[in-house]
């Protein structure tokens, strides 16, 4: 509860809109489909062997883990949006979903900035993917069930 309240006293000053999982859900949805989708692939990548997820790209930091863990992690996130997003909104699945690509999307980023990665993947992960999901977040744990 204090968590919550302290939440909604940063971002209630017109940060976030109130009501955006209702306002933008159509759009929520189509993200997290697509992110499922490239999830899926990525999953197909890691199971066939092939070069999709080099320590190049990537860093060492996330190349110390198998890929298909990612694509999984990739995978259930979106999972539980696409769910929770459904009418009636479940704000605890959105929550946990789009907390953990937060994580997701820091961690991709830390690796490929700092642990040998190609800077720009760190950065489209951080800059691009990271600012909408703590949206999504904040929106889901101050939304009044």
């Amino acid at each position: 509860m204090m968590g919550k309240l302290m939440v909604s006293r940063i971002f209630g000053k017109g940060w976030v809109a109130c009501n955006g999982l209702d306002r933008y859900r159509p759009l929520w949805v189509a993200m997290q489909v697509s992110l499922f989708i490239i999830g899926c692939l990525f999953w197909i990548d890691s199971m066939t062997e092939s070069q999709g997820f080099a320590e190049e790209t990537w860093g060492r930091f996330a190349y110390m883990f198998p890929a298909a863990m990612w694509a999984a992690l990739t995978m259930a996130s979106s999972s539980m949006i696409i769910v929770g997003l459904l009418k009636p909104i479940r704000s605890w699945m959105v929550s946990v979903g789009s907390f953990l690509f937060c994580l997701n999307f820091i961690l991709l980023s830390y690796s490929a900035v700092f642990t040998g990665g190609v800077v720009v993947v760190g950065l489209y992960a951080s800059l691009f993917f990271l600012p909408l999901h703590m949206w999504l977040f904040v929106e889901a744990i101050t939304r009044a069930d």
